[in-house]
C-alpha cells in the first residue's frame, strides 16, 4: 500500500486482510461501514465542540 501520508500499521494490515479474504466485496463494505463510523465520529465530535464554545 503506497500512499503520501503515513497509515498506521494496523490500519494497513486490516485492509490487507479484509481484501485477501473478501476481495473486491469486503473491501467495498470495508469501506462503506468506515464512511458511516466516521460521520458517526464527525457528528459527535461537533456535539463536543458545540459544547465547548457553549
Amino acid at each position: 500500500m503506497s500512499s503520501e501520508k503515513q497509515v498506521d500499521p494496523v490500519i494497513a494490515d486490516a485492509v490487507g486482510n479484509i481484501s485477501n479474504r473478501f476481495g473486491v466485496q469486503g473491501l467495498a463494505d470495508l469501506i462503506a461501514l468506515a464512511r458511516e463510523e466516521l460521520a458517526r465520529a464527525e457528528s459527535a465530535l461537533q456535539e463536543l465542540e458545540d459544547l465547548d464554545e457553549g
